[in-house]
């Protein structure tokens, strides 16, 4: 939707960017163009290309792989929908971040700025009969206006999970054990899972009775973890005495020893939606017990989450000496029923870019191109060509070499490139260089000589072989995964 396509007269864009600020992407023909951009990318998106491209596609099909083993299916939402679809569903910082555009009606369209909205779109608008729960999964780009930093892009990659329509403890339960498995499968080891409960924050919301300012006021103070914030609105309120002691209560409760602090957030309830939370939650960790995973998940009931739609736990994944969380998600039963028929549900979404950094072995530097097993060079008929595509199928990278070197020149090729197989295809003889590893890409004393077609296949069968036997150790290694 560029160019002429998309023509919206000057006058009506300046009304619009004065009025809506989050107004980020119009048409260059409208806008006009700037000499200095071109060739360049805009901050906040990013190429990736040879080897991160590799590592981030090895990212997301090790998630959705292990989303797959447990049930949940391939979903792929459109990249742009209209605007409203995330504005009203959103938080008040959701709807300032949309990458929002104008369709040739005058529609105001806005780029994929959350996966989860997305899908609850999809099911409450399509699938209101089809029997529940459903379970989806997901990874592509999503979209925000943001100012770029560390961990924080405008295009960034989100994968994720959606388990929609059970309200069960068990449901949360599932989504945060395959969490853990997902993150544990690409590599990560030292990581926590805070859990939190906004019913139970809105419970003491609905006990206090206080108005917008005074509600936002202690959301921010808890939020921020302030104590001085927290001390300043405890001194204007005026609460009763058991109203007071939970306010002053609530930012200790978090930590690893769960059994003390539901006890302790159980003590100064005030009423029975508070009571419900903590009941969730002890039946939630019931289940995460046999799981086995209660050792990666602490309790914190400060966690609130600004997406506006969260209506049960809420979680976020942090990692040791990561600045900024690496997944999060929660119970969100009324979004559904925005679009459609009601449905409760619970997710997950995982930051890609935020895992690659955290998985960073320290290597990152110019990337490199696609590892290739096999160099063929030669005469490109249906011959060689059905042979090269024989050892493609088998598993093996091939690359023709177009300047069509022989001999010597062409080893030496392979071997600035890394190759450690090179196939010299002549019209009257075949002669094969091979590295002393099998094509491993070690180094080692070369293997030359001249062959037939049949014992060439069986060159490339054993390089094949040796190709699969490293993969499958790779698997079974799962530090292996991202690199």
């Amino acid at each position: 939707m560029m160019g002429t396509d998309l023509a919206v007269p000057v006058a009506i864009v300046h009304r619009l960017t004065q009025r809506d600020t989050a107004l980020s992407y119009l048409p260059v023909s409208t806008l006009g163009t700037h000499s200095s951009s071109v060739g360049q990318i805009p901050r906040g998106v990013a190429d990736y290309f040879w080897h991160e491209a590799a590592r981030r596609r090895r990212l997301e099909q090790a998630l959705l792989a292990v989303f797959r083993s447990w049930g949940y299916g391939d979903v792929i939402p459109p990249s742009f929908e209209y605007a409203d679809t995330f504005g009203r569903r959103g938080s008040t910082e959701l709807q300032s971040e949309l990458c929002r555009f104008l369709d040739r009606d005058g529609s105001m369209l806005a780029l994929r700025a959350d996966m989860t909205i997305a899908v609850a779109r999809l099911v409450g608008t399509r699938l209101h009969d089809w029997s529940m729960p459903q379970r989806f999964c997901y990874a592509g780009s999503v979209f925000r206006d943001v100012e770029p930093r560390a961990g924080q892009q405008r295009e960034f990659g989100q994968a994720g999970i959606e388990l929609i329509g059970s309200a069960a403890p068990e449901a949360d339960a599932e989504v945060l054990a395959l969490t853990a498995q997902a993150l544990q499968a690409v590599g990560l080891r030292d990581f926590r899972i805070v859990l939190g409960q906004m019913q139970y924050f809105d419970g003491l919301l609905q006990a206090l009775q206080l108005d917008a300012d005074r509600q936002m006021q202690l959301q921010q103070a808890i939020d921020r973890n302030s104590e001085a914030e927290l001390a300043a609105f405890l001194e204007a309120s005026a609460l009763p005495r058991l109203m007071y002691l939970a306010v002053l209560e609530l930012p200790t409760l978090s930590g690893a020893d769960v059994d003390t602090l539901l006890d302790r957030a159980a003590g100064i309830c005030l009423n029975e939606t508070m009571q419900a939370a903590v009941a969730n939650l002890r039946a939630i960790f019931r289940v995460l017990a046999a799981h086995g995973i209660l050792h990666l998940v602490s309790l914190d009931l400060t966690e609130i989450h600004n997406l506006g739609y969260y209506t049960g736990i809420t979680f976020e994944v942090l990692a040791h000496g990561v600045g900024y969380r690496l997944a999060s998600g929660g119970r969100y039963d009324n979004l559904v029923g925005s679009f459609g028929t009601p449905q409760p549900a619970v997710g997950a979404a995982f930051g890609l870019e935020r895992l690659l950094l955290a998985l960073d072995d320290g290597s990152a530097g110019v990337p490199a191109p696609v590892p290739v097993d096999v160099l063929v060079s030669g005469r490109a008929d249906a011959e060689c060509i059905e042979l090269v595509n024989r050892a493609r199928a088998a598993g093996l990278n091939v690359v023709f070499d177009l300047q069509q070197r022989s001999g010597e020149a062409l080893w030496q090729l392979a071997q600035h490139q890394r190759i450690g197989c090179a196939v010299d295809y002549g019209e009257h003889a075949i002669w094969l260089w091979m590295s002393a590893s099998d094509g491993n890409g070690k180094s080692g004393a070369a293997s030359v000589g001249e062959c037939s077609r049949d014992v060439l296949w069986q060159q490339l069968q054993r390089l094949a072989l040796a190709k699969a036997a490293r993969t499958m150790q790779g698997d079974m290694d799962l530090d292996e995964v991202t690199r």
